[in-house]
């Protein structure tokens, strides 16, 4: 049977009657519906019964919910039985005031932040307890989700009945969040209003881009016992899925001075200088790579790109991303009710999300190298043109060095977890207990990098005159021609002719909560809460890389480069430009047939596994009042308490093979008041304040822990000592209730930042980071070579501020057709003007918009829904937002993410009290994915498209 709500309405109501109802400050929908998943009475004989189902029940619910919490809340519920609003618990959560999405690999919800503060900052319960949800993304696009940061696409959405979205902080809400608490719900099974409940849903995807059908299935079984005092009931939920992601990417915009070019002959200075090894003299860019005349063209095209005011992209090069996942997802609870006042629930969570993902690009890599490696100060300038501002809008090149790339990647995150919660009422004292333990596993048994190199074409070019986002390249060679390509060790002079790296890892996070609440019931009007809380969280990381890094073996005599290759086809057909259409690729079964690299051992051994652990201990615990009284001329609700917590954090690892081992521990008072003032029945007041914190991602406190990425040469390290982010805050709600699902309200919010955390990039040379040079071997860097290091420092912090608007309303009053229609509506607008540190002692800063911080976003849904028939449409506009602050490159402020819209729909018909069928269609306007280096240039830096997804399927109630 179906989740229903029902209105019971007298049959002597005329139409007028009704509609002037529907608009009268006195009602109101939350008051008088019955919560659907409640036992229903029996409507009087002279009584017609409305069903309110689906869509506008779900609606309807949340309406109930806000409004009778005490704080700022938004909520979504379920549609019916295993059927959440949408497939992607991300994409749900966008509806919701002040909620903006980031998305990941084929263009589905990743992670979400909230009033333009990130997932970091960004709690996610489930049942009750903190869920950490580590997984990765493209190689192309980087994005590791870690520790404390959750990513909604791990899990399915069936699983869960409903979550919250909590923006105000009150003292008996566990602390952590700076931007929101988010709150999942799987469903009680005494919640049911039969004793036995089961149902299943089949889907399937197909993908416009990748041309594939993923299967998903579900199914839900509930069963009531002893006189409905006991209830079991589980879950399962299983995902095939086939993603795919086209574009380019930058990498990076660089100064062209900074790894300079090839000059024409008899220029002065020469570059390269004279070097016998490398071939460069007087003539020559290098070994058979002649320089160009010296004519006043030639002159002319090298000094407009050899400058420190041109900004030339670093790599430019297609991208690929194909992504086969599994995602299977089970919950198990046991709800054991004997009386009105006990509750004993025990709940098991278990996800499973496995990952095989194949990143092939094809790259001009050159430019992003220094003369020592033979990058671009080998490569002469044919032809350019520049915008007045200096971005380099098209460039012609001899002598540049082409790869054909593949990375292939394998990572599984597992998590899982048990809790248990018992309540005990008496006539003013009620106890609540709470245990629960969990464990995140993401396990990277694979991650393999395989290149294949066309060193000196003459004729490469990019251009952006006809699409300032997306280049026309002419790459100057038959790319699809696999003897074009060589791949082996390097050359005496250091010519690198191949890669093969390969690194292996594994994360995991244990969690331990457990806490005990106290309510006691002073008089009708107050009532105390006082709890106390311990927590811990351990992250423990390992990582191996083979120990002759990136080296290439030598092709077997006899090999054949068409024998390692395979076709990569089919290339483009969602870009804005006419662009290569496929090119020679590393095949990988073929490679390791030919050099059984994946056996791990010989010349493919990895290297002794580094590790490094944190371990975060809290003791919290909380006394808060709280009052609800109709004395005064209006009712008055709300709270006052306050939190205190004593963190303690350990943690050990290694750096440059000495052993670290760190502690730390500190204190925070955490006060919070809410008052809300219930105006009218259907008009409400809301007010909040709190000091709030946000501790930094476990995984950025590891001491001495180091990443090193040879091929891109960058380095990233952690910082035991980030203190938290902590923050003032202020907020005002007026919310205006009306009609069935009517609401209307807006709100204020301002968080005055103590301190924040952002990451400082400085470009040095790689003897300055005090790493071992060992750990070079096998690459083209050395010493001097340039690196991008990477580190999380404290910030001074700065104002955030903005408000948000919610209209959403049924239009029931209307005649016909329109009388079965709604709209939702929200915009949020948000400012901030944080501090950000411009080198490592931050002695000097710069300002500028919070990162992940859209000062604009917009979600709206239409939908119509009849006893048969539902149908809706929604779209999200996110403005641009800043990445990274500063940009790590001279002449570049920031690095940002463009505007964005998405457009959604979704349609479902119920042929029989049971079966429905059902049809959903994601990104209809194939929304582009991009990347901007400077806040003023806008330098396009990644652009990427993945396609259209429509799914069809069937839910069945039993």
């Amino acid at each position: 049977m179906r989740s229903e709500l029902k209105i019971t309405i007298c049959r002597s109501a005329s139409a007028l009657a009704i509609a002037i109802m529907a608009f009268s400050p006195g009602w109101a929908f939350a008051q008088t519906a019955t919560p659907p998943d409640q036992p229903q009475a029996n409507p009087a004989a002279d009584e017609q019964v409305v069903i309110i189902k689906g869509f506008r029940r779900s609606l309807s619910n949340a309406l109930a919910v806000k409004r009778r919490e005490t704080g700022i809340v938004d909520s979504i519920t379920s549609e019916d039985i295993g059927k959440f609003p949408d497939s992607n618990l991300a994409e749900s959560m966008q509806r919701v005031p002040g909620v903006a999405i980031t998305r990941g690999d084929g263009g589905e919800g990743k992670t979400i932040s909230v009033r333009g503060l990130g997932a970091q900052f960004t709690r996610v319960l489930m049942n009750g307890m903190e869920g950490a949800s580590s997984t990765g993304s493209s190689d192309i696009r980087s994005g590791y989700v870690s520790s404390r940061s959750f990513d909604f696409s791990a899990f399915p959405s069936e699983l869960f009945s409903s979550l919250k979205v909590r923006k105000t902080s009150e003292a008996d809400v566990e602390e952590g969040s700076l931007g929101a608490t988010v709150e999942l719900e799987t469903p009680r099974p005494l919640s049911y209003s039969k004793d036995f409940t089961a149902a299943v849903s089949a889907e399937t995807t197909y993908d416009d881009l990748g041309k594939h059908n993923s299967p998903r299935f579900t199914a839900v079984v509930a069963k009531k016992f002893l006189d409905n005092k006991l209830g079991v009931g589980a879950s399962v939920a299983w995902t095939e899925r086939h993603t795919r992601e086209e574009g380019w990417s930058a990498i990076d915009i660089l100064q062209g001075s900074l790894n300079h070019f090839c000059s024409p002959v008899g220029y002065a200075p020469q570059s390269p200088a004279t070097s016998a090894p490398r071939g460069t003299d007087a003539a020559n860019c290098s070994t058979g790579n002649p320089r160009l005349p010296n004519t006043p063209t030639n002159v002319a095209n090298y000094t407009l790109v050899d400058s420190a005011n041109t900004y030339v992209p670093r790599t430019p090069r297609l991208i690929r991303s194909d992504q086969d996942y599994t995602r299977m997802g089970a919950t198990v609870t046991v709800q054991y009710k004997p009386t009105d006042r006990t509750d004993i629930t025990l709940d098991a969570l278990y996800s499973r999300y496995d990952v095989d993902r194949d990143d092939s690009s094809l790259s001009a890599l050159s430019f992003s190298r220094s003369a020592s490696q033979h990058g671009s100060a080998e490569s002469s300038v044919v032809d350019a043109v520049a915008a007045p501002d200096g971005t380099l809008l098209y460039g012609l090149f001899n002598g540049v060095d082409l790869v054909s790339d593949l990375t292939r990647t394998k990572y599984t995150t597992t998590f899982s977890q048990v809790n248990l919660k018992a309540s005990q009422a008496w006539d003013r004292l009620t106890l609540d207990g709470y245990l629960g333990v969990s464990r995140t596993v993401v396990d990277k048994p694979m991650r393999t990098q395989i290149s294949m190199y066309a060193n000196n074409v003459n004729g490469f070019s990019f251009d952006f005159r006809n699409n300032d986002r997306f280049p026309t390249l002419n790459w100057g060679m038959d790319v699809n021609n696999p003897a074009n390509y060589v791949f082996g060790p390097n050359s005496a002079d250091a010519t690198v002719n191949g890669v093969l790296a390969m690194q292996v890892g594994r994360d995991t996070t244990d969690n331990v909560n457990s806490e005990i609440h106290a309510v006691y019931r002073l008089t009708d009007a107050l009532t105390l809460k006082a709890g106390v809380q311990y927590r811990e969280a351990k992250f423990d990381t390992v990582s191996a890389s083979r120990v002759t890094q990136n080296l290439a073996p030598a092709l077997p005599a006899g090999t054949t480069m068409a024998q390692l290759t395979r076709s990569l086809t089919g290339f483009g057909t969602t870009v804005p430009v006419d662009t290569t259409s496929g090119w020679a690729a590393p095949d990988y079964d073929k490679f390791d047939q030919v050099f059984g690299f994946s056996s791990q051992t010989g010349a493919y051994a990895l290297a002794a596994p580094t590790e490094a652990t944190l371990d975060e201990k809290v003791k919290g615990a909380y006394a808060q009042l709280d009052f609800d009284t109709d004395m005064l001329p209006v009712r008055i609700r709300g709270n006052v308490g306050t939190r205190y917590v004593h963190t303690e954090q350990s943690g050990t690892g290694t750096f440059s093979g000495t052993p670290l081992a760190l502690t730390r521990s500190y204190d925070d008072w955490l006060p919070a008041a809410t008052v809300t003032a219930d105006l009218k029945k259907n008009l409400i007041l809301r007010f909040a304040v709190a000091k709030v914190m946000s501790r930094p991602e476990l995984s950025d406190l590891l001491p001495g822990a180091v990443a090193i990425a040879l091929n891109t040469r960058t380095v990233s390290s952690g910082n035991f000592l980030l203190d938290p982010i902590r923050a003032k805050t202020a907020d005002i709600s007026l919310e205006y209730y009306f009609g069935k699902r009517g609401l209307l309200s807006g709100g204020l919010f301002y968080k005055d930042i103590d301190s924040y955390i952002q990451t400082l990039q400085r470009n040095i040379p790689y003897g300055e980071t005090g790493l071992p040079l060992s750990l070079l071997n096998g690459s083209s860097n050395d010493a001097s070579t340039i690196f991008t290091v990477s580190n999380k420092t404290n910030t001074p912090g700065g104002p955030l501020k903005g408000f948000e608007l919610n209209y959403q309303q049924g239009f029931d009053f209307l005649p016909g057709f329109w009388k079965n229609t709604g709209i939702i509506a929200a915009y949020t607008y948000t400012e901030s003007n944080i501090d950000y540190c411009t080198n490592a002692a931050c002695t000097t800063t710069v300002k500028a918009s919070l990162v992940n911080l859209s000062k604009n976003t917009l979600n709206t849904t239409v939908y119509y829904e009849d006893d048969k028939l539902s149908m809706r449409m929604s779209g999200s506009w996110r403005d641009k937002f800043l990445l990274r602050v500063p940009s790590g490159r001279a002449g570049s402020d920031v690095q940002g993410n463009i505007a964005g819209f998405f457009l959604d729909a979704s349609a479902s018909y119920q042929v029989t009290p049971r079966l429905q069928l059902r049809l959903e269609a994601q990104n209809l306007t194939n929304q582009e994915l991009g990347f901007y280096q400077d806040s003023v240039r806008q330098d396009a830096l990644y652009s990427s498209y993945s396609g259209r997804k429509v799914t069809v399927g069937f839910g069945y109630n039993f």
